[in-house]
């Protein structure tokens, strides 16, 4: 029996008709979908709000390990020359100079005097949130680099909203580097970056590699090593922590790849630096990296404490070149002295309760053996990009 040929054009124009109306419905669940979810957990600037929808409607997922569908062609071969500055050259935001007469857009005024720097009354001209990777190697003695960066953290401050908020991602993150270099954990960014000639350098290829897992752009990168830790807490003295349970690590890496043993009783105590760096490194309980990262907040917390109850920022501006100078060889940043002088300044007008902190956990990573026999984290991106958005939520209004 032959069908007709107006019964099959019938049915080619049904058909038709049903794939654009279920296309606009599913668009449109995407869009409703996305709308709930920036009203529950609003998005700030930087964050992919459609990236988002594709990961929670299941469009896009995590990539197993030992798959790379980046096919981004390499950055132009450069030499990277990005090191700390203690200079005040023209200052360039985004990429553009800012004539020397213009105010610096991002200004804390800072005077000049036969007591060294002091602070007059600060200006706030950009109120925009200001992004920064925090980057701790794990250099030993004798050794010249690249290193890997065990501790990775977001500090994000929100001058005008008088907000803040610190994201920890373990080092042992699985994920597809940026230019379709392949695979990796995140800790061996900076060693892939130097590697490659990465322009920037190790740490602006960290900063691209965090990007891409957080969808939250990076406007600066502070990268230091054990020594600038101890040279710093010995300038402003011993900074209490509260460990809640005795910790015991009879395997404390050394900085020359021996090992010794550390202990630290329960109970809030009084660290000098290298005890309160023993601190922050060990691994020695439970939850191991997962453990460190929230001692690691915890540090920075205190450290801050320790801060306000020397005058904060303002309080050091006296002593503050000094300490610059004795740390500034073991630090690399592609800030200036003066733009760290500011970040200090918004950051100590900020109150505690303001600040949000929050880390990947198992929660948002599930443990795997990676290719090469490695623990690995595989990483829950859509679970990720949640506890981004809760974290860089705007405040709410008061009631």
């Amino acid at each position: 029996m032959r069908i007709p040929l107006w019964v099959i054009m019938g049915w080619v124009i049904v058909a038709m008709v049903g794939t654009v109306a279920a296309g606009i419905v599913t668009y449109s669940q995407a869009r409703t979908r996305t709308e709930e979810l920036n009203e529950i957990a609003p998005l700030e600037e930087g964050v992919d709000v459609v990236r988002v929808a594709e990961l929670l409607l299941g469009i896009k997922e995590p990539e197993a390990p030992g798959t790379n569908t980046d096919v981004t062609p390499p950055p132009t071969i450069i030499q990277p020359t990005m090191q700390a500055t203690l200079d005040t050259t023209t200052p360039v935001v985004d990429g553009t100079p800012i004539p020397t007469d213009t105010p610096d857009p991002v200004s804390t005024e800072v005077a000049t005097t036969e007591a060294g720097l002091n602070p007059i009354d600060y200006q706030l001209t950009d109120p925009r949130r200001v992004n920064i990777l925090l980057l701790g190697i794990d250099q030993r003695q004798g050794e010249t680099g690249p290193f890997p960066t065990d501790t990775i953290m977001l500090l994000s401050l929100n001058p005008l909203a008088k907000t803040g908020a610190i994201l920890s991602i373990p080092r042992d993150i699985y994920l597809t580097f940026p230019s379709g270099v392949g695979q990796g954990k995140i800790n061996t960014a900076n060693i892939m970056g130097e590697n490659i000639q990465f322009p920037g350098g190790g740490p602006e290829f960290a900063k691209r590699t965090v990007e891409g897992l957080i969808g939250i752009n990076i406007d600066y990168y502070i990268m230091i090593n054990f020594d600038a830790f101890i040279t710093f807490v010995n300038a402003i003295g011993e900074v209490e922590v509260c460990p809640p349970a005795p910790i015991d690590d009879p395997k404390y890496p050394d900085g020359s790849y021996g090992i010794r043993p550390v202990h630290f009783d329960a109970g809030c105590q009084n660290l000098p630096a290298e005890r309160l760096l023993e601190y922050a490194r060990t691994r020695a309980t439970q939850n191991g990296d997962i453990d460190r990262a929230a001692r690691q907040q915890e540090v920075i917390f205190a450290v801050r404490e320790k801060l306000m109850s020397l005058g904060g920022a303002t309080g050091l501006f006296s002593k503050a070149q000094e300490i610059w100078e004795s740390v500034s060889a073991n630090v690399q940043t592609d800030m200036t002295f003066q733009e760290l002088l500011e970040l200090a300044l918004v950051a100590e007008q900020i109150p505690r309760e303001n600040i949000k902190n929050g880390s990947i956990t198992y929660g948002e990573a599930i443990p795997q053996v990676g290719p090469k026999g490695e623990d690995i984290l595989v990483p829950i991106v859509s679970d990720i990009l949640a506890l981004v958005a809760e974290l860089f939520a705007p405040p709410t209004p008061a009631q």
